[in-house]
């Protein structure tokens, strides 16, 4: 069977899953929860337990490293880094009641602009044909998480058809202690400034739109009072972003993402840390919203680690 053929079957099976991840946008209320395998597991109450959550900037984060340091000055204590993918306020509030069962002494949560993102609201196709087709040819899909549904069938993809030559090879890696995150080994390389500038000049805008009436800032703040009112601290931090990418970020968007920070301060008393431009101009980008899983961008993981060290010697 030649290549032309395979390109055919493969081509109409991801057609026909994309009409069914839209009929399952539009038609299932409530998505199975995701990793109900971690939460439902049993943790031995000699241990506290710290929880990283937010999307795949948070993922990014050297979890394995970031335990050790806590683990060393503070023995029975576990890091775990529950990021996945594409989550945003309104999607990790369908978890909030999981997470507090396991009742965690400290969750981080990491944010960054998109986190607030109006037009991520309202229900879109989840399915973009040439998107998803350049996503199997090519190893550039980023940072995935293992319950995503599109992920999940592109590796099965990759893998029925490995033999046939029409994908190359991919290497996926996980931390320990990061339960429903991968990535990939391009995410160990660093983006050359070609690279970066010409995603940088790419980048859509990002339009949060009424604090009032976004959901993900009512999401967010619910998820807070509900930490709160189980006695959980909450430490918010914002994610790092290249100056490239923060350069495409208008006035208005930066200024509605202080407003949001600056009242669950003042309103919840919640510590709020600034990355966001902290490391712009360093080479330790994979993209340029993403740093890269090596060495030099360990930098971001111990400065998470001193967050939690502080607070644990209170």
């Amino acid at each position: 069977m030649n290549k032309k053929i395979y390109a055919c079957i493969i081509f109409s099976f991801v057609i026909s899953f994309g009409l069914l991840l839209i009929v399952q946008n539009y038609f299932q209320e409530e998505p199975v929860p995701k990793g109900s395998e971690f939460y439902s597991q049993d943790f031995s109450s000699e241990n506290e337990l710290i929880f990283l959550i937010g999307s795949s900037n948070i993922g990014q984060l050297n979890t394995t490293l970031i335990h050790e340091k806590v683990s060393q000055k503070f023995p029975h204590h576990i890091v775990y880094n529950l990021a996945y993918n594409g989550d945003m306020p309104s999607e990790r509030i369908k978890t909030v009641d999981e997470i507090i069962k396991l009742n965690p002494k400290i969750i981080l949560y990491g944010i960054t602009y998109r986190d607030f993102e109006v037009e991520s609201i309202e229900k879109q196709p989840l399915f973009d044909p040439q998107q998803f087709f350049t996503d199997l040819i090519t190893n550039e899909i980023g940072i995935n998480n293992k319950i995503n549904p599109k992920f999940t069938t592109l590796e099965i993809i990759r893998k029925t058809f490995s033999d046939t030559g029409l994908f190359p090879p991919r290497e996926l890696i996980n931390f320990d202690n990061s339960p429903f995150f991968v990535f990939t080994s391009e995410q160990t390389t660093l983006a050359n400034e070609i690279e970066l500038k010409q995603q940088g000049d790419n980048q859509k805008p990002i339009n949060i739109g009424s604090i009032i009436e976004n959901k993900h800032v009512n999401d967010l703040n619910l998820m807070i009072e509900k930490f709160q009112k189980n006695e959980i601290k909450i430490i918010i931090f914002s994610t790092p972003l290249h100056q490239y990418s923060l350069d495409q970020i208008s006035p208005e968007t930066k200024s509605n993402f202080s407003s949001i920070l600056e009242k669950i301060r003042n309103v919840y008393d919640v510590k709020i840390y600034d990355f966001s431009d902290k490391y712009a101009n360093e080479n330790i980008w994979a993209n340029v919203s993403h740093v890269s899983y090596n060495k030099k961008s360990n930098i971001y993981s111990y400065d998470i680690t001193d967050i939690i060290v502080t607070e644990l010697e209170k």
